[in-house]
């Protein structure tokens, strides 16, 4: 028979090891899951060197590169026609999450760039380079929509060249009503991020509900969304706010899409009123998608103590 003292120390394990079981390793480090990737706008804003180039050699020690255009530049080390990226080390390093790095002759690519530092600070003159973010440092571009993507990143590199905080906002006004998807999404992705939105954008965003792009109309409806709630908040008056109260309302079943009527539902639950709680609670028990129906029943979890 094992004495008290054993079994003691045993039920103490077991419970350490359930307790674990219970909160997570993660609690003592950040899953994968919590890591966001860097948007395009982002990376062309914090990389020091930003290049558009083709991959001329993958198989040796370091890639080479021929460079096609320097799109950005905030280093005195600006590559020539053709430089040479070290990336073996860091692909060897990369946690597990990451994607290895590797390179191939012949394909182009965004590259997101600064100047490769040894352990020691030293960095060695010449046209060597290495990846920001690892893998993220590198945008594989495809035979369609090549120019597109490399159009983009011209254009934020404008924009965060910038200094004037306002014209960098008038900027990323103007991105968003771009016919470049990529230039569209990533203004609206900073817009959004900065909560640059203003009453008078409402107008503008609410035309683009009917946009062919389902991913314009999704932004839209965010950041009207966004708009509406920090006006709230900050006590300013909504112009026509029962005219978009019922077109938000008309999307919110109307629409083709559950994923946008979603999107309007949240809108609707910034908005508020005692109209709206009855029409949430009419869309949780009868709208077709279970999504929407989700989405109304979450909306109306606790209404009256956060309003």
């Amino acid at each position: 028979m094992p004495s008290n003292t054993a079994r003691i120390g045993f039920l103490s394990c077991a419970l350490f090891a359930s307790t674990l079981a219970v909160i997570g390793v993660g609690s003592w480090q950040s899953a994968p899951a919590d890591v966001r990737p860097l948007t395009q706008y982002e990376k062309v804003g914090r990389a020091p060197l930003v290049v558009w180039g083709e991959v001329t050699d993958g198989a040796h020690r370091f890639a080479v590169i021929k460079t096609l255009e320097v799109l950005k530049i905030t280093i005195p080390e600006r590559p020539g026609e053709s430089f040479r990226i070290a990336y073996k080390l860091d692909s060897f390093l990369r946690t597990p999450w990451q994607d290895k790095i590797s390179f191939g002759a012949g394909e182009r690519v965004l590259l997101f760039l600064r100047k490769f530092t040894k352990e020691d600070g030293d960095q060695p003159e010449g046209d060597l380079y290495t990846l920001m973010w690892g893998a993220e440092g590198k945008v594989l571009l495809p035979a369609e929509g090549e120019d597109a993507r490399v159009a983009s990143a011209r254009t934020f590199a404008r924009i965060v060249a910038e200094a004037d905080l306002d014209q960098q906002t008038r900027m990323l006004r103007e991105g968003i009503l771009s016919g470049n998807p990529f230039v569209s999404d990533g203004a609206f992705e900073e817009m959004l991020k900065q909560g640059l939105g203003d009453l008078q954008m409402i107008h503008d965003l609410v035309l683009m509900f009917d946009a062919p792009r389902e991913p314009t109309r999704l932004f839209a409806m965010r950041m009207v969304r966004q708009i509406v709630g920090d006006a709230q908040v900050a006590g300013r008056v909504i112009p026509a706010r029962q005219e978009l109260e019922d077109l938000v309302r008309g999307r919110a079943v109307g629409d083709a899409a559950p994923a946008f009527r979603v999107e309007a539902v949240r809108t609707l639950d910034v908005l508020g009123g005692e109209a709206v709680k009855a029409f949430l609670q009419r869309l949780a028990k009868e709208d077709s998608s279970q999504l929407v129906r989700y989405e109304a029943e979450k909306c109306l979890t606790g209404w009256d103590s956060k309003k």
